[in-house]
């Protein structure tokens, strides 16, 4: 049912404090397959809000009760754009990073939900067998500037925990069961700053398990941070110098030297981490909260659809799907 839908997808946003618009929840519209218009979503949504099961203000819709969190989400759009002036500034040095053919925000800032005490979370998509050399020069070089996250050093500051080849971009084997929300909208609003042509690779590799489980599409707005660049002399000089034999040589040594390291400290983590150390992957999360918020969520929606429904929903198809609308 629409109806369920949409209730799913506010609840989902709702855990982590923030409200959608009418158009955001039918663009983020959660496991609904068929074609929908914005009149009958915001028709089942005042219906929502006259039964109890919603709220709504200056064009938001939250959960009842929740009616701060559109204050929480004003004030975080002023943080996020400060995080992402940092973005814009560093994003400059770390692309031309030899072998790096993406780097993307993902995850809050993705769509601008940080506070002052968040990370500037980053998914770097890398040539094959060059990952630990790339590796290496962008943690070196955002140390060198003072902004790379680690130990008790958070608040604005990037975090380089996840790492892939262009050999390993579809995201499908990460997912749980039974079913994993927050990976798909991790995948839906992940936003390049570096790489179109990969992230369009990126897209492609993604877009038949977001659309056939998940039914959601990636919009173009997320491509609303991706500067425009051009490759540098020095990169590909760079990357002249470390094919062949000589960065082969190098590949293996610092492979050698940082995956021990990185698989011990990932043993004295708990059962709550996510830690992937591959030769096309490379992740560590110390605390993988996908289950906790799937929890979260489930019990939420079980929650809201408790209250007795007193508003008919509409046929599913009145209208005729519209892709763009002013």
């Amino acid at each position: 049912m629409l109806k369920t839908s949409l209730l799913k997808t506010i609840a989902f946003f709702d855990c982590f404090d923030f409200p959608l618009t009418a158009e955001e929840i039918r663009e983020r519209l959660y496991r609904y397959d068929k074609p929908v218009h914005i009149k009958a979503v915001k028709g089942i949504l005042g219906g929502m809000v006259e039964e109890g099961k919603l709220e709504t203000i200056k064009d938001y819709y939250v959960l009842k009760g929740h009616t701060e969190i559109i204050n929480t989400r004003n004030a975080r759009r002023f943080i996020a754009e400060k995080f992402w002036n940092r973005v814009r500034l560093y994003s400059q040095y770390m692309q031309r990073v030899p072998f790096v053919r993406m780097i993307a925000v993902c995850n809050n800032l993705s769509y601008d939900n940080v506070d002052e005490a968040s990370d500037i979370d980053l998914f770097v998509v890398i040539e094959p067998e060059r990952m630990w050399i790339a590796r290496l020069i962008i943690t070196l070089i955002l140390q060198f500037f003072g902004v790379r996250r680690h130990g008790n050093k958070v608040a604005g500051r990037f975090c380089l925990s996840f790492f892939v080849t262009t050999r390993r971009m579809d995201m499908t084997i990460l997912q749980i069961t039974p079913e994993d929300p927050y990976l798909a909208y991790w995948a839906q609003t992940l936003t390049p700053i570096y790489g179109e042509i990969t992230y369009e690779l990126f897209k492609a590799a993604n877009q038949s398990w977001l659309k056939e489980k998940y039914n959601l599409t990636v919009p173009d707005s997320c491509k609303r941070h991706l500067y425009p660049s051009r490759e540098s002399l020095f990169k590909r000089f760079l990357e002249w110098m470390l094919n062949g034999h000589f960065g082969n040589g190098i590949e293996t040594l610092l492979k050698k030297t940082f995956k021990k390291k990185t698989e011990a400290a990932g043993k004295r983590l708990d059962e709550h981490a996510s830690v992937i150390i591959e030769d096309d992957i490379l992740k560590f999360h110390n605390h993988d909260r996908r289950k906790e918020y799937l929890e979260k969520w489930e019990k939420t929606v079980a929650q809201i659809s408790a209250i007795p429904s007193v508003i008919t929903e509409p046929p599913e198809t009145p209208f005729p799907e519209i892709q763009n609308e002013e």
